[in-house]
């Protein structure tokens, strides 16, 4: 079949939304003072404006897809879609990059700071994030969430909550605490696919209808950080 070149969204540039908790400050006399947990709060917070600027600022992450992977009726949780190895090779930023089905869930990906692996966090329809952004992501032991906007259509304010939902409350992992992350779970927009939604771990797919933050994070649960990828445990 004939590859189709593809990119990501070219709809107005959004933001990048990360966890953040409210800043509280202690008072001693009338002075405020701000503690440790405040200022990881603001770095945090901090380090995805420049993200986004970082994102919005970039061309869109241009692929070519080979052909759509289409679900499989028994796939579940445990037994998702297995896929073929694409490899773990490194390219530049702004490359085309070539997979034999999407989604993918492996093959060459860029390695940028701060663009590939990317941050965990879920990202806004207009982010101009692609497969070589987050399948380094998917290297490192990370597990996906992909929802899609058809024509610019996107799922509902509540389905997005639910991935929202998922990327907050995502399995906490040692390597996970150790790189300062709740999780490594991430989600983004990816329109060329089959079905609305999609879980993806390395070589491993699950074709979703509907999302449910449950299922996602048992997927996560289960397939987080595979023992036989030489870097599971990277940030």
């Amino acid at each position: 079949m004939a590859k189709r070149r593809r990119a990501t969204a070219t709809t107005p540039p959004g933001r990048v939304v990360g966890r953040t908790r409210p800043i509280a400050t202690g008072s001693t006399g009338e002075r405020r003072l701000i503690g440790p947990a405040v200022l990881i709060a603001l770095l945090v917070v901090g380090g995805i404006v420049v993200l986004s600027a970082v994102l919005i600022g970039s061309p869109a992450s241009p692929y070519d897809c080979a052909s759509q992977l289409q679900p499989q009726a028994n796939a579940t949780v445990e037994n998702p879609i297995v896929t073929p190895d694409e490899g773990r090779g490194h390219v530049r930023a702004g490359t085309t990059t070539e997979y034999a089905s999407c989604p993918p869930a492996s093959g060459p990906h860029y390695n940028e700071s701060r663009v590939a692996p990317l941050p965990p966090a879920f990202y806004d329809p207009g982010a101009r994030i692609g497969p070589a952004n987050w399948v380094h992501n998917l290297e490192h032991g990370y597990v996906v969430a992909l929802y899609r906007c058809p024509e610019g259509e996107c799922p509902s304010n509540d389905v997005l909550s639910e991935l929202r939902e998922f990327v907050f409350n995502g399995p906490p992992t040692e390597s996970a605490t150790n790189c300062g992350h709740q999780s490594k779970v991430l989600a983004a927009r990816f329109d060329d696919m089959a079905t609305p939604f999609a879980l993806i771990a390395w070589d491993r797919v699950l074709l979703l209808d509907v999302f449910d933050a449950s299922v996602g994070i048992d997927f996560a649960r289960r397939w987080l950080e595979q023992p036989e990828l030489p870097e599971a445990q990277s940030c």
